[in-house]
This record gives structure tokens, sequence and C-alpha cells, in this order.
């Protein structure tokens, strides 16, 4: 497979290696001129670059991403507001709260205080690499920073189809939303984003938007697609993921009408047929508000917007359907096909 992409990963990785240096906390982090990206819509300036993002210098930042050098801060002045954790009960990440400022503490990674004037301060522990901060950064902090705007952010993958139809997959990590997209992508498909896009409703329809033009598989689905691995960088430090930018991203070209979510139920047994059937009002307002990113879910009037947001969402006539397939890479192809039949029929 010809990657292609714009810049080329032989110049990204170069930047990347640039960005990553070892040593103490301050040569790893090294204090730099500011740079201007676009984050779907936000317009943000980082002190720690972010080659994954599109640049943007012709509008003025909404928010200001730097390294914090206050060595006063107080985190235990914040309040525990809410703790995400897996399914063995280890803390993933914690939301604490004081006035208007939040906290974002990811244990053993980093800090983020996100601050009521529109600045991001980050402080990564010891040892943590560029890399897996700018993770942080685009997968945790700044979708949630976006959607305590008012943006309804869900966590899926959305491609545009062969056929023109936009279309969007929900489910668990691990049911195969990324390695679906990039099936799609590699026959014909563009993708729209792999992990994070915006769901927005205009004059009763309902448009969808990515924000960071990447595409991100581990290695087992990377070379059983056929995809050329050095098209393909290290995601981040302690993950086995690799990463790809894409050059022909829907991402850059801002949103597009949304014509169907598709649910990933568990997954069929080997040699299964594929089964698309449509999806109850509650399965998928549950799926949608599962999903969905929140700076603060203990917060009342946030829970509410968010569920206001997925109704109206729903009420506008997007057509949910539950997809189930066998998860193995030979099945790929019949769910393509169930796809492009299903928006054609």
């Amino acid at each position: 497979m010809d990657c292609n992409p714009k810049p080329t990963w032989a110049v990204m990785s170069a930047n990347l290696q640039k960005y990553t240096q070892t040593g103490n906390p301050d040569a790893r982090h090294p204090q730099s001129a500011f740079t201007n990206y676009r984050f779907f819509d936000l317009a943000v300036s980082s002190e720690l670059p972010l080659p994954e993002l599109p640049g943007d210098a012709r509008v003025r930042p909404a928010v200001t991403v730097r390294q914090m050098r206050d060595a006063q801060f107080d985190d235990e002045a914040f309040e525990t507001r809410y703790e995400w954790r897996n399914a063995d009960g280890a803390l993933i990440c914690r939301c604490a709260r004081r006035g208007a400022d939040y906290l974002l503490s990811l244990p053993a990674q980093a800090s983020f205080h996100i601050a009521a004037d529109e600045t991001i301060n980050y402080r990564a522990a010891a040892g943590i690499e560029q890399g897996l901060l700018r993770q942080l950064l685009l997968n945790q902090v700044l979708p949630r920073y976006l959607s305590h705007t008012g943006e309804l952010l869900v966590h899926a993958s959305a491609v545009t189809l062969p056929n023109g139809s936009a279309v969007a997959f929900l489910g668990e990590s691990g049911f195969g939303k990324s390695t679906l997209a990039s099936y799609c992508h590699l026959h014909g498909a563009q993708i729209i984003d792999d992990d994070c896009i915006a769901l927005r409703l205009h004059e009763c329809r309902v448009s969808v938007a990515g924000g960071a033009p990447t595409l991100r598989l581990y290695p087992d689905s990377l070379h059983a697609l056929g995809f050329n691995p050095s098209c393909f960088a290290p995601y981040a430090e302690g993950s086995d993921k690799l990463q790809m930018q894409l050059a022909d991203s829907a991402a850059s070209s801002g949103s597009r009408s949304l014509d169907a979510i598709y649910l990933l139920g568990p997954p069929l047994q080997a040699g299964g047929e594929v089964s698309l059937e449509p999806a109850g009002g509650q399965a998928a307002i549950m799926s949608l508000l599962g999903s969905a990113f929140n700076l603060d879910p203990s917060d009342a009037d946030t829970q509410a917007r968010t569920f206001r947001q997925v109704a109206q969402t729903l009420a506008a006539g997007l057509p949910v359907h539950w997809l189930r397939y066998p998860r193995e890479h030979a099945a790929l192809p019949r769910v393509l096909q169930a796809l492009l039949r299903c928006r054609d029929d």
C-alpha cells in the first residue's frame, strides 16, 4: 500500500524525534515557542508540540496549553468530583474541582490544570515522554475540555463510505472501531476520525466532524489489513499501537451530514453471519451517553445538557443499527458489503 501521507511519516517521525528527548523531566519537555493548531473548531495555542493536529495561525487561540511552572501549585486544594476506573478497579483518571478550575490527574503520568482563564497547564511525571503527554492531551484532556464548552463529543470512529454515506461506529474499547474504519479506508472510504467525533445538530440534520487526522492500529491489525508498516510510527510510550498521519482525512474538511450510527455489539463466533438490525431508542440513548466525553460527570447541569443533546440528535431521525460480526479480519469484506447495501437500500 502506498501511504504517501502529508506530512510523510519520514518527516513526521523526524519531528517526533526532535520533540522527544531523554534525560531529566525538563529536558524531556523543554521550553519552546507556542504554535497554533486546530482541534475540531477549537483554536489551540500550545507550548507542547502537537504534530498530529493541523496548524492554524489564522484565528486567535481560544485556549492556551503550557507547561506548569508554579512550584507552589497545590493539588490538595481541589475537591475530587469523579474517578474513571478500569474493569479491575484501577484508577485511570481523576477529576477534581476548585471553583471554576478543574484538575485532571492521570496517576504516574501527568496532571492537567484546566483554568477558568482558558489555559491548560500540564505537569508530567518524571520520566514521561512527550509522545505519551501528547496523547493524553489529545485523547483525554482536549475532548473533555471541548465537551465542557458545549460540544457533543463521542468516543467513536467515523468514515465516509465509497458510496458517499458518512457513518459512525460506536462500541466498547477492543470491539474493533479503528480496525473496521481502517479496512473501509483501504477500500475507498475516507476517514473522518478513528477515535473521537463531534455530533452537531443544525436545521434538523445531524452532522459529524473529526479532530485529529490520524489512524491508530495494533501491529496484528496493521499486518492483517495489509498496511505498509513504513507509513506508521510509534503511538506513545507504553502502548503497542502504531499511528499514521492521514493525508486524505475528512477531519480537515469540516462537518458533513451523518447518515447512520452503528453500534458494535459483542463479537459473534468465527464464521458467523454479519448481522444488521435497528437499535431500539433506549439502546441508542444509552450507547451515546456512555460514549460521550465529559469533563465533570458529577455536574448535574452537564449531565442534563448531554442528555438533551443526545435526545435531540436521535429525534432528528438519525438511523441507529446494531452491527454484529465475528471479530476476525476475514469477516471485514462482508461487513463492508453489508454497510454498502444498507445505505443503498
